[in-house]
Formats: C-alpha cells, sequence, structure tokens
C-alpha cells in the first residue's frame, strides 16, 4: 500500500492531534479539489475518465475507450504519458492504420502495458495480434489491460525476443518499466536485475501461422538483435516492420541504427518517417534526424504504399 499525507493526517484526526474543522479544511484543499482539477485537466488529453477504485486505478481513453489499468510505481506508462503530454504517437498509429489489411498478423515485440497490442486488435478485429513482453511483473499489466477490453485476438508471450535463447538478466526499473532492457539504459540506482526468457523470432517461424504481415519492434536498444534473430522470418515473409531506433541506446549495444538501415536495406527495404501525416524517405539516421520511429517497406511487397519506384 503507498504511504501519503493522505493517511498520516487522516490518523492525526483519528488519533486527536488535529481537530475535525481543521481536518476537514485540509483535506479539501490540499487533497479532494484535486479531483476537480483534473476533471479540468483532462479536456486536453486523450484520457476521458479516471477511476479510482478499491487498490487500483483505472484510465480510459477518450478515443477508442482502451482501459489501463494503471501501475502506481511506473511514471511513464502509456496513460501517465498521455495525461503529461496529451496524446501517446497517434501520428504513426494513423499512418499504421492505412497500411494493414483487415485481415493480418501481426507481432508486437516489447508489448509493455499492451498499448499497440490493444490498438491493433481492435482496428483489426479479423487479425491475430502476437505480443512479446519479458518482464514477469509488467506481462502482468499486459494481460489484465487485455482482459479489461476483453480482446480476443491477442496471444501474449511472456518471452522476449534476440540474437541468443536462453535467460538473461534484464535491467529493469520500477519507475520506467518502457526502459526495460539488456542494457541499463536508465542509470538509476533503483535498477533491478530481472531473469527472463528469451527466444529467437526464427524460432516461431512455424509457431505463428503466416504470412507475417506487421512487425512493431521497440525493446530499448535491443532492436538490431531482433532483426538479426528474425532475418528468415523477415525474408520469407518481408512484413512492414515498425523499428524504434534511438541513438543513444544503439549505442550501448555498440551499433548505429543505420547498421539496421543497412541489413534491412540488403533484404529490399527502404526506411521511412512520418512527417506531417505523410511518409518521407529517409536514407541515413544522423544528428539531424529527430524521429525515433521509423517504417520500413519492401519494394516488392509495400511499393504502391510510398509509391517506391
Amino acid at each position: 500500500m503507498l504511504t501519503t499525507p493522505l493517511f498520516s493526517e487522516r490518523n492525526e484526526h483519528m488519533n486527536g492531534t488535529l481537530l475535525k474543522p481543521d481536518y476537514i479544511a485540509t483535506m479539501h484543499e490540499k487533497y479532494h479539489q484535486l479531483l476537480f482539477a483534473y476533471s479540468s485537466y483532462l479536456q486536453d488529453t486523450n484520457i476521458a475518465k479516471i477511476e479510482i477504485m478499491d487498490g487500483k486505478v483505472l484510465m480510459t481513453t477518450r478515443e477508442h475507450g482502451f482501459q489501463f489499468l494503471c501501475n502506481p510505481n511506473d511514471q511513464r506508462t502509456v496513460p501517465i504519458e498521455m495525461l503529461n503530454f496529451g496524446d501517446y504517437e497517434q501520428n504513426e498509429l494513423k499512418g499504421i492504420f492505412n497500411m494493414l489489411s483487415t485481415s493480418s498478423t501481426i507481432l508486437d515485440i516489447g508489448a509493455n502495458c499492451g498499448f499497440y497490442s490493444l490498438q491493433l486488435a481492435r482496428q483489426y478485429p479479423d487479425s491475430q495480434v502476437y505480443a512479446f513482453e519479458p518482464i514477469p511483473a509488467t506481462f502482468e499489466y499486459l494481460q489484465q489491460n487485455l482482459a479489461l477490453n476483453h480482446v480476443t485476438n491477442v496471444t501474449a508471450y511472456n518471452v522476449g525476443l534476440s540474437n541468443q535463447e536462453g535467460t538473461f538478466p534484464v535491467y529493469f526499473y520500477k519507475g520506467g518499466s518502457g526502459n526495460s532492457s539488456l542494457k541499463n539504459l536508465s542509470g538509476h540506482e533503483k535498477v533491478e536485475l530481472v531473469e527472463c526468457q528469451f527466444r529467437r523470432l526464427n524460432s516461431y517461424i512455424d509457431e505463428i501461422p503466416g504470412p507475417i504481415d506487421f512487425i512493431k519492434c521497440d525493446v530499448e536498444g535491443a532492436e538490431l538483435l531482433v532483426v538479426e534473430s528474425g532475418l528468415e522470418v523477415i525474408q520469407r515473409h518481408k512484413p512492414i516492420l515498425f523499428l524504434e531506433l534511438l541513438r543513444k541506446w544503439a549505442a550501448k549495444f555498440n551499433y548505429h541504427p543505420n547498421d539496421v538501415l543497412h541489413i534491412l536495406g540488403n533484404l529490399g527495404y527502404r526506411c521511412f518517417v512520418f512527417t506531417a501525416g505523410k511518409m518521407v524517405p529517409i536514407e541515413e539516421i544522423n544528428d539531424q534526424t529527430v524521429e525515433t520511429n521509423f517504417i520500413f517497406l519492401h519494394s516488392e511487397n509495400h511499393a504502391s504504399l510510398a509509391g517506391i519506384p
């Protein structure tokens, strides 16, 4: 249970050190007024409703009405990001929605709390989404969010994907579960090492019915390792790839994002970013590149999507 002044001031009143009139005024001015402040604050965000219940907080998105169970320790979970910044990666989602067919096979690698899995599963109810999340604690939130939203076309795996198979320690920081990684990205003193299971993407080539149409991969710097682990899958199915590539995270793994562009370029892919509602080609990622999410389209399979010559 969280310990806050809410409890201490209530206890002060109960033991007689804070008189009833002072207690009522203090609680209202310091705490209960925040409820009404949030009712106004939400108007400029994609969060339409916050539900406070026994032992949990649920947030419901304005668009699509998704419910998310919020982790009280996580400062960067998606609904909190929406509260802080208004929304979360909507340009990318709208671009992706224009690319896929009504019946697709989709991989969500680094699913976290399930934001992308839920969006894609709801947008394409005849599709099948396979979600991969290695951190057990985060995986529990993923499962609960899928159940809350009555999503039946997502299969969740408590597994990470990398170029080596086995059990490996992952750096996990409760205050930012989205930064969980095989390298210590946060540098926070409270980071924990959690043993997690990993498999190669190629090991699912017969387990997941093809063709695979779309792969989203956000694994905090280990994207190259996932690509290397799935070259057979990528060559066979030629899916659309949506990768997060950050220079600062890639450096922790001793590569540059352009190495991913080079590998995929040799397989017939071109790299694009979503800018002002349009896809713009990217030949290289350099110090002037501000985007961190990149779409890779195959010159044969996806020529019509971006006018690839």
